[in-house]
């Protein structure tokens, strides 16, 4: 299959939003927009779409092994449940919050409405950096926040979880915290899900590309999803090299967020997104302008859920492709038409 890159029209003309803002949430209330508009949806259904069912802001006592006590924040949003219940991973990290995890809530429900599978769209955070704590404060820290969630997740079945890429001790920690009060098994393993994950992006990047064997491929980050992605890669005989600035690759994997200056040197004509959200709206424009295609975050993590049947993979990527072909507008464009209209079809039958 043969993808080309439509001309694209500025966001501004769409919306009215600034192309340059930088806030996570801002980049996917923009999108959202711009396909509300493609699909012709109303105001209030669009509104309902932008706003979460649930956000939670708790704190969390962080008991130290000298004795201090500090205190973080955590986070957990339920974007919608409309499809089925909220399921997401939660975000480690010093700079997290809660319009951040709002915005990863509102892309997990697309992946899941994408994909095809019941599931409406999670996620959560934590304002620390794992790498600060001692084992036994972030194990502390880990089993307070999951009792603190506790108000929203469990009632609707939901078992928090940590991101792909995050150590598999905080996925048994949270695990066993949730089977304390309720006796119900995880429903997402979290130690797989970078496996998962991964298997969505090269599932994705081999039926963009068509021929596979000799094409090069640049892995730009680290951790576990894009080992793991480069591995899928070089068995199906892809030659996976380093990513460096200027050099030219078949195809460029994004496993951590790039500026606008990096994309503007990017030369390849295939570019994956494996992790949520390294590319800005404004990047975007950069490499539509050079005719590059990318393959979003909201297909390629749509292929991770579906990781144990290749076949639906491939399936919902010809869906996306397809849309974006009938329409004249990029893969990005055409996931979240399939995945907003199918979760705004849901809302119409319900309410």
């Amino acid at each position: 299959m043969t993808l080309t890159v439509p001309s694209t029209t500025p966001a501004t003309a769409l919306t009215g939003h600034d192309p340059l803002r930088k806030s996570p949430l801002d980049a996917a209330l923009r999108r959202l927009d711009e396909t509300a508009l493609l699909l012709g949806l109303d105001d209030g259904l669009r509104a309902m779409l932008a706003t979460p069912r649930r956000s939670l802001t708790v704190s969390v006592p962080v008991r130290r092994a000298d004795g201090r006590t500090d205190v973080v924040q955590g986070f957990r949003v339920q974007h919608s449940t409309v499809l089925g219940p909220a399921r997401g991973g939660t975000r480690f990290a010093p700079s997290t919050d809660l319009r951040e995890v709002t915005a990863l809530a509102m892309v997990t429900t697309w992946k899941h409405a994408l994909a095809g599978v019941p599931y409406g769209g999670a996620r959560g955070g934590v304002r620390v950096d794992p790498a600060s704590l001692e084992a036994r404060e972030l194990e502390r820290v880990t089993r307070r926040y999951v009792n603190e969630i506790m108000t929203i997740t469990g009632s609707d079945g939901e078992v928090p979880a940590p991101d792909p890429d995050s150590d598999e001790r905080l996925a048994a920690w949270m695990a066993d915290s949730h089977s304390v009060q309720h006796s119900v098994q995880p429903a997402f393993p979290a130690p797989g899900e970078a496996v998962t994950t991964a298997f969505g992006v090269a599932a994705a990047v081999l039926r963009a590309s068509g021929t596979r064997r000799g094409r090069t491929v640049a892995v730009h980050g680290s951790g576990e999803t894009a080992r793991l992605t480069a591995s899928h890669l070089a068995r199906e005989g892809c030659r996976v090299v380093a990513a460096s600035g200027g050099e030219a690759f078949d195809v460029l994997v994004l496993a951590a967020p790039v500026t606008v200056d990096q994309v503007r040197r990017v030369r390849a004509p295939l570019v994956a997104e494996a992790v949520d959200g390294p590319l800005s709206p404004e990047a975007d424009l950069v490499l539509a302008e050079a005719g590059t295609v990318v393959l979003p975050d909201v297909l390629t993590g749509a292929g991770g859920v579906l990781a144990s049947r290749p076949d639906l993979a491939g399936r919902c990527f010809d869906t996306v492709a397809a849309t974006a072909a009938e329409r004249g507008i990029t893969l990005r464009q055409a996931a979240w038409a399939v995945a907003v209209g199918r979760v705004a079809q849901a809302h119409g039958a319900r309410f």
